[in-house]
């Protein structure tokens, strides 16, 4: 199994607005770091290989599986916006074939949707290659959470604060406040 990141959020979790507000600075000197902070923040939370293991902004993804398993595809980085696209190499080796008759389940949920095929039908085999199976899919919030928000907030508050990666003075760890805002989102099953 692989998965990719074909487009990536083109929304912000924090504009450089709402940044500058929470770190209440208001000169501009220092609008290309807080944009940096907010980039890095919203990295961490929604990037390829983020934290969460979801999708907090909509983004499109590309998962590719040697052949169908029985029953239900599950589809990482809830939630589920929709499936844009389901194919396959047949066991022959032909050309890739679309599946355009599945059924998609549980869309929007917060843990996860998952594709079915059509009723009373299997999937159909295929040549075992890696690959052999591409299913693009839409996943992220529709508004997004305000506790994720908030945590994104709080670490480019911190981050602005304590600007170096080693000092003499002890630097803490990210805010416990950012673990608590976050562990209800996290997907453990990423």
């Amino acid at each position: 199994m692989s998965l990719r990141l074909v487009t990536p959020a083109t929304a912000e979790i924090v504009t450089l607005a709402e940044a500058k507000a929470h770190l209440r600075v208001d000169f501009i000197d220092d609008d290309a770091y807080i944009t940096a902070l907010a980039e890095a923040a919203q990295d961490w939370l929604s990037g390829e290989n983020n934290w969460l293991g979801r999708s907090v902004v909509e983004q499109t993804w590309e998962l590719k599986l040697e052949r169908f398993p029985s029953g239900k595809v599950d589809l990482p980085k809830p939630p589920l916006i929709e499936v844009t696209g389901v194919f396959y190499t047949p066991s022959d080796g032909g050309a890739e074939v679309e599946i355009t008759d599945f059924r998609e389940i549980d869309v929007g949920v917060s843990e996860g949707g998952y594709i079915l095929p059509a009723k009373n039908t299997d999937w159909p085999e295929t040549d075992g290659e890696p690959g052999s199976v591409r299913i693009t899919f839409e996943s992220g919030y529709s508004d997004l959470p305000k506790s994720i928000k908030h945590a994104a907030l709080l670490m480019i508050g911190h981050w602005y604060e304590n600007r170096e990666a080693a000092s003499q003075a002890k630097i803490s760890d990210l805010p416990l406040a950012v673990d608590a805002l976050l562990y209800p989102y996290r997907n453990w099953r990423a």
